[in-house]
């Protein structure tokens, strides 16, 4: 195992291409940490998170957690409301690595998005609003940036102020990995990924203590519908609050 962390530590981040600059977004002053160095923590973090996933790998795989994904969990589009949210994993561009099974006992609010859509950008403001007021409740709040750099998300975020944890496209995570060194690896992040195909933007998940999906917003949200729904998923368990699902009108 060792060997392969190290292999993992040592590669080439490349892969996570460097921000371009655009007139419209400020520039990183001199006192943040530079592209180099946010890497380097990255690759430090990638080398931690990919023995935990491993690890979980080995303990899952004797008690049938090859088949998460395989009965009741939609695999090709969304976990379904009322039903237990996949493992998820992702690493915070601070270098924190998040499994979504270790956070069951808290409340947690995913937020996909993306500094280059526009109802993403248009929400901004109250979604910062709403974690100013949930991450104290106890709601943790996972607002990870797809298909974009992670310099490009955090700059973005930066620009307009605000002020909750960015994290990293599971998929680009899942892109540093070589299938024919570590293929156990490999497949269980595949498995995360097929498990969370997200098409719409912003798309919001908010699940409940016990790791239930309670409500799915692929809609811009307001302050105030996500706070409602922040304070919803603090109070329910199995055995309350049918889930409900608000879809984007088209």
């Amino acid at each position: 195992m060792s060997d392969e962390i190290a292999k993992v530590s040592s590669r080439d981040l490349s892969a996570l291409p460097e921000a371009e600059a655009s007139d419209a977004l400020p520039q990183s002053s001199p006192q943040e940490p530079t592209r180099s160095e946010r890497l380097t923590r990255i690759g430090l973090a990638l080398a931690v998170a990919f023995a935990i996933v491993a690890g979980a790998w080995f303990v899952g795989d004797r008690q049938g957690w090859t088949d998460i994904g395989q009965g009741g969990i939609n695999a090709t589009l969304l976990p379904k409301a009322g039903q237990p949210a996949p493992e998820l994993f992702t690493i915070g561009t601070d270098g924190t690595p998040i499994l979504l099974s270790q956070l069951k006992g808290q409340a947690v609010w995913i937020n996909f998005w993306g500094s280059w859509c526009p109802p993403c950008r248009a929400e901004m403001p109250d979604i910062q609003q709403a974690y100013e007021t949930l991450d104290p409740m106890g709601v943790k709040v996972l607002s990870i940036a797809m298909q974009e750099s992670p310099e490009d998300a955090v700059r973005y975020r930066d620009s307009v102020g605000a002020s909750f944890p960015v994290y990293i496209d599971p998929t680009r995570i899942a892109s540093l990995i070589d299938s024919t060194e570590q293929p156990e690896l490999a497949q269980q992040l595949a498995l995360m990924t097929r498990d969370w195909q997200i098409a719409n933007f912003p798309t919001h998940i908010f699940i409940d203590r016990d790791g239930i999906v309670r409500n799915i917003i692929l809609a811009q949200m307001t302050y105030e519908e996500a706070v409602e729904h922040g304070e919803a998923i603090l109070e329910a368990t199995q055995s309350l609050m049918p889930p409900a699902v608000i879809r984007e009108i088209a």
